[in-house]
């Protein structure tokens, strides 16, 4: 997404964009920056020029930085942290230099999200269950922290994508209703590869 002319090949005949592309926080800063900043810029500039009707923004929560209370709210102040949240907080201004420009930019800050091949950091405490490890506990255990399944993840882009734009050209925080405590989840890891506690 860095190239323009690339992005401006791939943009042709397309309706609905859903802008997933990001560099990841372990990424050096300066790959942050031209990814998630430059790149998306590309993405929008380019979508803007091709008449894209829609361009679906996948953000983070990452823009609230540490937040001091739970749950968070899409009008809670944004405090990005390091290079990656920063990046989040920047690209979601540009998002709303091309609203202005009137293009529905629908922005998702999706929580970590898990499912079938996208287990994040559990899949280091599966392996970890499966070789015998201990799991470092944060804390006590019992701090909740909030999942998202990746379904429901998929469900708010289908929603942001077939929804009238009205309703839709605006920031939707995205997480479980229920979450359990980092205790709970380690043990569901444990049950489900099958090594008891």
């Amino acid at each position: 997404i860095r190239d323009k002319a690339t992005v401006d090949r791939a943009m042709e005949g397309v309706d609905i964009v859903v802008h997933t592309a990001a560099a990841l926080p372990l990424y050096a800063a300066e790959d942050i920056y031209t990814t998630d900043i430059d790149g998306s810029r590309n993405i929008l500039q380019s979508a803007y020029e091709h008449n894209v009707r829609r361009v679906i923004h996948i953000s983070s929560t990452a823009v609230y930085g540490i937040p001091d209370h739970h749950p968070l709210f899409e009008d809670d102040q944004l405090h990005g942290v390091g290079p990656y949240g920063e990046a989040k907080v920047l690209v979601e201004e540009i998002c709303q230099e091309y609203r202005d420009k009137g293009m529905c930019i629908p922005i998702i800050r999706p929580k970590s999200f898990v499912g079938p091949e996208r287990l994040g950091v559990f899949a280091l405490f599966y392996d970890w269950a499966k070789d015998g490890k201990n799991f470092p506990v944060l804390g006590s255990g019992d701090n909740r922290y909030q999942l998202l399944d990746v379904e429901d993840l998929c469900d708010a882009i289908y929603l942001t994508a077939t929804l009238p734009c009205d309703r839709v050209n605006d920031v939707f925080n995205i997480g479980a209703k229920e979450f359990t405590t980092l205790k709970e989840d380690y043990q569901a890891v444990l049950d489900y590869a099958g090594f008891g506690k």
